[in-house]
C-alpha cells in the first residue's frame, strides 16, 4: 500500500529537457542558423594572406549554469569566385576537408603579425593552427574560477554540438583567463576526428628547450609507427635590436642666431618646425626561417645545432615603432589647441601690464570723461589710480612674460616696414590666388584661411612657437597685447598695415584677416580723406571763379533753342552743378538735351562676414508687415540716396529717367524714333512704374548735394575704432581660435612640401589628402569646435610620424637622408665594419650602386606597408650585410670592446666557429612539426597532425591538433 502511494506522488517526467540539452540545442540551433553545415570549399590562401586578408566576426550569446557565455565566429573574407559549388558534405569523402588542407599547408607558417602599422592582427588560433574560420565558445566574465569537471562539461557539450549538426568547421572553448589565450576544441569531419590542444607555462621545460625533445613530445603523442611518412619540420628565429649604435637619430638643431637658439627643429621664424625628437623605429626584427625540414636532416640539441641564423635560407625584417613618437609639428599644434581652451581673460594673465600701457597711453576721451564724471570718485578708481602711478614711479610695469630679446625679432618679422634693413618683406601679390597642377595643393588653396606668408599666416606661426617654446599662454596674450597696440599705433598715425591683401574684406579669407582689411581700407580712406581736404583747401577760390562757360554755356554740339531762343539759359546761383567727374560720351539730359555728367558718389561701403550677418538679423528682425518692408527697404536704399542726390547736384534739371538710363540702364527700355536732342526715346521698366516703388520714393526725396558734402556712408573713423575694440576685446582663447584656420593651412603646407622633398610613399597622398579636406571643413564651419581640430593634429601627428619612419628606414638600409631640403640634418649613415660603401657612379660599378639604391628602396617601401618584408637575396644579399652590420655593433658595443677588425664579408664569426657570435640569443624560437600517421591504431586511415612550439623567455605554448579515425579505431 505504501508503495502504491509513493508512486502516485512521486513522478518525475524524463522526457523534459535538462538546462544542458538545451544548452547544446542552442550551439547547434545558432551553428545551422549561420549555415555552417552548407559551407562551401575555398580556394587556396595565399602566402600571408591570414594577415593581410580581412577577418569577419559574428557573435551570439548563449546562458548555462547562470553563466552568460558568447559563440563568435572568425571567418577570413576570401575572393568566392574559385570556390567549390558542391557543399562539403557533398564532396568525396576521400578527399580532405578545408581544415585538414589548411592546417598542412605550409604558406600558412610564421604569418607575419602587425607591429604599429595599422593592419588588424589575425586571431592567434589563425597564426598557430592556419585555420580561416573557427568558432569561439567563451564566457563574458571569463571562466579562470572553473574547476576542471566543468571544463569537460563544456568540451563534452561542443563534442556533441559539432556532431549533431555536422559542423565541419573547428569549435573551441576558452578557458582560463581571456589575455591568456588557452583554447581547447574538436573539429570533426568525414570520419576524422581533430583534437586541438594547447600548454601554456611560465618557464619552459628543460626536456622542451630544443628541437630533440620537441620531437619526442610529438611522437609520443602519435603513438603510431610512424612509417609512412617522416617528421616535416619549419622552424623561425627571431633576432630584436634596439640598440642603433651605428646609426644614431639627429634632428634639426637650432639656429642660435635664431631667439638665442630657443626653436628646435626650425631654422627661419616664418616655419614651422616639422621632424621626430627621437627615432621613431625602436626595434628591429629578424626573422630567420628554415621552411619545410626533413627530420634527419637538422639537428638542434643542447650540444650542437645546425640552426644558425646565416645559414638559414630565408630572411624577412620587420620593424616596430614608436607608438606615439614626440613629433615637433603634431607637438606645437597640440599644446595650441590647449591654448585655444584657455578660459582667462588678457587682463588675468597680464595684469598691470595693460594698466601701465593704458595710463601712458591718454587720449581726449579720458580728458572728456574727466569732465562728465563726478567730483567724489570711486574707491576702485583711487586705488587703481594710485597704483597706476606707483609703477609709472618705479620706471613701468614688473617683467613682461616676453623679452625684448624675443619680441623685437617677432615684431619686425610681422612688420618688417618697421626696419629699413628687414630680410623678411612680404610679397608685392600677397593675396592673389595661383592654379595648380597638384591636386593636394589645389585643394589646400579651398581652406579658409589667409594668403600664404601674409600677416596673419606669420601671427599664427609666431604665436605657436610663442605657446610652445618661448612663454606659454602668458607670453602668448602680450604678444597679442603688442600687436593690438601697434594696430592702434598704425591707425593713429596712418601707417598702412603690412602683409594684408589690398581691397576690400575677402570673404574667402578667414575673419581675422578680413578684420585687418577693413582697418587698411579705413587707413586709405582716412588718407584720401585728408589728402582731399588739403586740395580743397588750396583750390577753395578756384572752385568759386569758375567760367561761367563750363556750367552755363552751351556745348558745340548742344542744339540750337534748346531751352528757347539761340542761348541757354544759365544755371541760378542755388543750382549750380557740383561734383562732376566726367561727361558722359553718349547720354543727355531728356527736358533740356545738355550733356549727362558722371557724378563723384561715394564709394561703397565694405563689409566682413560678421557685419554682413549682423545686417541679415536686423532685416530678419523687422518682421514682414508692411511697415517693416518700407524700413527694411530705406535701409537698403541708403547707398541708393547718396547717388541720387550726387546725380542731381551733376546733372541740374535731371529727371528719374535720366539716373535711371545711367544707374540701371536695364531698367530702361528703348523704344522707335529719337527726341528732338536725337536720342533714342524710351520709358521706364515696368517694375519702375509699379505703385510705390522705392526709386521713384528716393528720387523724389533727394536733394542736389555733392558727394563731398554729404554724410559719409562709410564712416572710417567708426570702423576702425570698431576694428581696434573686436581686437583689443578678444580673449586669449579667441585669438587661438581665429588662428587656428591659418596655423591648420600652415601645417598642411608644410606636411605637402615635405612629401614632395621625398619618394612618394603609397600611404602618405591619402593621410594628406584627408587632412587637407578635414581642414578645409573645420575652416567653414560657421563655429570653431576644438574637439573638431583634435582629429586634425591626430592627422597631422600620423602624417609626419610617416616621414619620419620612411626618413628613418632611409636612413638605415640606404644610407640617405630623405628628409633634406631646407636644412633638415640627416641621420649618420656609417655602419661601422657592415656598411656597404657605394662606388664612384661615373664607374662602371655605378649602375650596381644604384640598382641596389633602389632595391633597397623598394624594401623600405614594402616594409612601411606589410608588418614584415622579405630581404633581397636573402642572408647573403646587400641589405642582409647591412643588417649583420647592425647586429654587429650592437654586439661590440654591450661588450665594451675597442675597435675591432673590419670583417670581411667571408668572414662569419657568428656562426660558432670564428669567434663569438655576433647574433644574441633568438627572443623567440617557433616550430612547427608536421606528420601524417594512422591514429589512434596502425589500421586506422592515415591523418595529418601539426605541433606549433613557440619559445620565449618567460613564456612556453604548445599549439597542437592531433586527428584519430572514428571509423576504423
Amino acid at each position: 500500500m505504501n508503495e502504491e502511494i509513493d508512486d502516485q506522488d512521486f513522478h518525475y517526467d524524463f522526457t523534459a529537457a535538462s538546462e544542458w540539452e538545451m544548452f547544446m540545442f542552442r550551439l547547434e540551433e545558432i551553428i545551422r542558423e549561420w549555415k555552417i553545415p552548407q559551407l562551401k570549399r575555398g580556394p587556396l590562401l595565399k602566402k600571408g594572406e591570414l594577415s593581410t586578408g580581412k577577418w569577419e566576426t559574428k557573435t551570439e550569446n548563449i546562458n548555462f549554469a547562470d553563466v552568460e557565455f558568447r559563440l563568435t565566429r572568425h571567418r577570413l573574407l576570401v575572393d568566392s569566385s574559385d570556390d567549390i559549388s558542391s557543399p562539403l558534405d557533398e564532396e568525396n569523402e576521400e578527399s580532405k576537408s578545408q581544415v585538414l588542407e589548411d592546417i598542412m599547408r605550409f604558406e600558412h607558417d610564421f604569418p607575419p603579425h602587425s607591429m604599429n602599422n595599422g593592419t588588424p592582427q589575425p586571431h592567434p588560433l589563425a597564426v598557430w593552427y592556419g585555420i580561416r574560420d573557427f568558432l569561439i565558445l567563451s564566457a563574458w566574465s571569463g571562466i579562470s574560477s572553473y574547476s576542471e569537471s566543468k571544463v569537460k562539461i563544456l568540451l563534452s557539450s561542443i563534442y556533441v554540438a559539432v556532431n549533431n549538426s555536422n559542423c565541419p568547421i573547428p569549435l573551441f572553448v576558452q578557458v582560463h583567463e581571456t589575455a591568456e589565450h588557452y583554447y581547447l576544441g574538436v573539429c570533426e569531419a568525414r570520419g576524422l576526428r581533430t583534437e586541438f590542444e594547447m600548454i601554456h607555462l611560465r618557464r619552459t621545460p628543460p626536456h622542451c628547450k630544443y628541437l630533440t625533445g620537441l620531437l619526442n613530445v610529438f611522437k609520443s603523442k602519435i603513438t603510431s609507427a610512424m612509417s609512412t611518412e617522416p617528421v616535416t619540420i619549419s622552424v623561425q628565429f627571431t633576432y630584436i635590436l634596439t640598440d642603433w649604435t651605428s646609426n644614431k637619430w639627429t634632428q634639426e638643431p637650432p639656429d642660435f642666431d635664431f631667439l638665442n637658439g630657443q626653436t628646435l627643429g626650425v631654422k627661419e621664424l616664418g616655419k614651422l618646425p616639422f621632424g621626430a625628437t627621437f627615432d621613431p623605429v625602436s626595434e628591429l626584427q629578424l626573422y630567420a626561417r628554415w621552411p619545410q625540414l626533413a627530420e634527419a636532416a637538422v639537428v638542434d640539441s643542447e650540444s650542437y645545432s645546425d640552426l644558425e641564423p646565416c645559414r638559414a635560407p630565408e630572411w624577412s625584417v620587420g620593424v616596430r615603432m614608436v607608438e606615439r613618437p614626440n613629433c615637433l609639428l603634431g607637438e606645437h599644434f597640440d599644446e595650441f589647441l590647449q591654448f585655444c581652451l584657455c578660459k582667462s581673460t588678457a587682463r588675468d594673465l597680464l595684469g598691470d601690464i595693460i594698466d601701465v600701457a593704458t595710463a601712458e597711453n591718454i587720449n581726449l576721451s579720458s580728458s572728456l570723461s574727466a569732465i562728465t564724471e563726478s567730483r567724489v570718485p570711486t574707491i576702485s578708481k583711487v586705488i587703481r589710480k594710485a597704483k597706476v602711478q606707483h609703477q609709472l614711479s618705479k620706471g613701468g610695469s614688473r617683467d613682461a612674460p616676453l623679452s625684448h630679446d624675443y619680441l623685437l625679432p617677432i615684431l619686425y618679422f610681422l612688420f618688417p616696414d618697421a626696419d629699413s634693413k628687414s630680410e623678411n618683406p612680404y610679397a608685392e601679390n600677397i593675396g592673389s590666388h595661383h592654379s595648380s597642377d597638384n591636386r593636394q595643393e589645389e585643394q589646400l588653396l579651398n581652406i579658409k584661411s589667409a594668403p600664404v606668408d601674409s600677416l596673419v599666416w606669420r601671427l599664427a606661426i609666431v604665436m605657436s612657437h610663442v605657446v610652445h617654446t618661448l612663454g606659454g599662454i602668458r607670453a602668448a596674450a602680450y604678444l597679442w597685447f603688442e600687436f593690438t597696440q601697434e594696430m592702434r599705433y598704425r591707425w593713429d598715425k596712418c601707417i598702412l598695415i603690412p602683409g594684408v591683401a589690398p581691397g576690400d574684406p575677402d570673404l574667402r579669407t578667414c575673419l581675422l584677416h578680413q578684420k585687418l582689411q577693413m582697418l587698411n581700407r579705413c587707413i586709405e580712406r582716412r588718407l584720401a580723406r585728408e589728402r582731399e581736404a588739403r586740395a580743397t583747401s588750396v583750390d577753395t577760390e578756384d572752385t568759386d571763379t569758375e567760367s561761367d562757360e563750363e556750367f552755363f554755356d552751351c556745348s558745340a554740339d548742344a542744339p540750337a533753342g534748346a531751352g528757347g531762343g539761340g542761348d541757354r539759359p544759365r544755371h541760378s546761383l542755388w543750382n549750380r552743378p557740383a561734383g562732376r567727374l566726367s561727361r558722359h560720351p553718349q547720354l543727355r539730359l531728356l527736358r533740356t538735351g545738355e550733356p549727362l555728367y558722371v557724378p563723384v558718389t561715394q564709394q561703397h561701403t565694405p563689409k566682413t562676414e560678421d557685419q554682413q550677418q549682423e545686417d541679415e538679423d536686423v532685416l530678419v528682425q523687422l518682421g514682414t508687415d508692411e511697415r517693416a518692408a518700407q524700413l527694411r527697404a530705406r535701409i537698403m536704399s541708403a547707398a541708393l540716396l547718396s547717388d541720387m542726390e550726387c546725380f542731381k547736384a551733376a546733372n541740374p534739371g535731371a529727371v528719374l529717367e535720366d539716373f535711371i538710363r545711367w544707374y540701371s540702364p536695364p531698367d530702361w527700355k528703348e523704344e522707335d524714333g529719337v527726341d528732338e536732342f536725337g536720342q533714342k526715346k524710351g520709358c521706364l521698366s515696368v517694375r519702375m512704374q509699379l505703385k510705390g516703388n522705392p526709386w521713384v520714393e528716393a528720387w523724389e526725396a533727394a536733394k542736389p548735394v555733392p558727394a563731398r558734402r554729404q554724410k559719409r556712408l562709410f564712416d572710417d573713423t567708426r570702423e576702425a575704432e570698431k576694428v581696434l575694440h573686436w581686437l583689443e576685446a578678444s580673449r586669449p582663447a579667441d585669438v587661438g581660435r581665429l588662428l587656428l584656420a591659418p596655423l591648420s593651412h600652415a601645417a598642411a603646407v608644410a606636411l605637402l612640401s615635405r612629401a614632395a622633398q621625398q619618394p612618394p610613399l603609397p600611404r602618405l597622398p591619402p593621410l594628406l589628402a584627408s587632412l587637407g579636406r578635414r581642414a578645409e571643413r573645420l575652416s567653414r564651419a560657421p563655429r570653431v569646435d576644438v574637439r573638431d581640430y583634435e582629429k586634425l593634429s591626430h592627422e597631422i601627428a600620423s602624417a609626419e610620424a610617416l616621414m619620419a619612419q620612411a626618413r628613418s628606414l632611409m636612413s638605415k638600409f640606404c644610407g640617405e637622408d630623405v628628409v633634406g631640403g631646407d636644412g633638415d640634418a640627416g641621420a649618420s649613415t656609417s655602419s661601422g665594419s657592415g656598411s656597404v660603401s657605394g662606388p664612384d657612379p661615373g664607374s662602371s660599378a655605378g649602375s650596381s650602386s644604384s640598382a641596389a639604391s633602389e632595391e633597397a628602396r623598394r624594401f623600405v617601401y614594402a616594409l612601411l606597408q606589410a608588418p614584415r618584408a622579405d630581404l633581397p637575396g636573402g642572408p647573403r644579399g646587400l641589405l642582409a650585410a647591412r643588417v649583420r652590420a647592425f647586429f654587429a655593433e650592437a654586439h661590440k658595443a654591450s661588450h665594451m670592446l675597442a675597435d675591432p677588425e673590419v670583417l670581411d664579408e667571408g668572414d662569419e664569426p657568428w656562426s660558432g666557429s670564428g669567434g663569438p657570435s655576433a647574433f644574441p640569443q633568438p627572443a623567440r624560437r617557433e616550430f612547427i612539426l608536421r606528420a601524417v600517421a594512422p591514429r589512434p591504431s596502425p589500421c586506422s586511415q592515415p591523418a595529418p597532425h601539426k605541433m606549433c612550439a613557440v619559445l620565449q623567455r618567460h613564456d612556453f605554448r604548445i599549439a597542437a591538433c592531433f586527428t584519430l579515425d572514428t571509423t576504423f579505431h
